[in-house]
């Protein structure tokens, strides 16, 4: 889950001081789901939409227990096997921390994440589960939030595929589409 004060590391160490020096982070440094939402505004104000996926990246949460353990193991175990025979063998991969996933053309990755109910797709990140009960009317929210979670499955992703990753776009989201799409984190394959 994003808090405020793994963010502004990030950035202080990935963005020139002048940068920084603009935001208004808040006081708490906590993960109030009003405090990161509207830091994350003020990331897409300011920032180049590769800086914001590049803070975002480095956030997520589940990077360690069972689920990271579960893609270290199932890395090591296939890491013979390219990335299309690793990702034809996750039925393998024993943990409810994968979403499906496709190497595509031009050698990118999409891995779509998110559940569907009642003829909607959900959020999978606590935070906005928290703020979405909080606040019964539909909210927009900014898919840079959802960077976090790519930042939960790149780095996931890296030690069952064995390849690093880069995020370059999150294409869609459930907070950002009202429910009408699922999640889709597209990576750029780091050779």
């Amino acid at each position: 889950m994003p808090n405020v004060k793994s963010i502004k590391k990030t950035m202080t160490e990935k963005l020139p001081p002048e940068i920084v020096s603009k935001f208004n982070f808040p006081k708490s440094q906590g993960n109030q789901p009003e405090e990161v939402l509207s830091l994350i505004d003020q990331i897409d104000k300011y920032l180049t939409k590769d800086q914001c996926m590049s803070i975002m990246e480095e956030q997520g949460c589940c990077k360690s227990g069972q689920g990271a353990e579960a893609h270290r193991e199932f890395g090591l175990k296939y890491k013979d096997k390219t990335v299309q025979e690793r990702i034809d063998l996750f039925d393998d991969l024993n943990t409810n921390h994968k979403a499906p996933c496709r190497l595509n053309d031009d050698g990118t990755l999409s891995v779509y994440w998110g559940f569907e109910e009642e003829g909607s797709y959900k959020c999978v990140c606590r935070l906005i589960s928290r703020f979405q009960k909080n606040n019964p009317d539909p909210v927009i929210i900014s898919k840079t939030f959802c960077g976090c979670c790519g930042g939960h499955i790149r780095h996931n992703y890296q030690n069952s595929l064995g390849v690093k990753l880069r995020l370059k776009d999150v294409v869609s989201s459930p907070i950002s589409s009202n429910g009408k799409h699922h999640c889709e984190l597209l990576y750029e394959i780091i050779k």
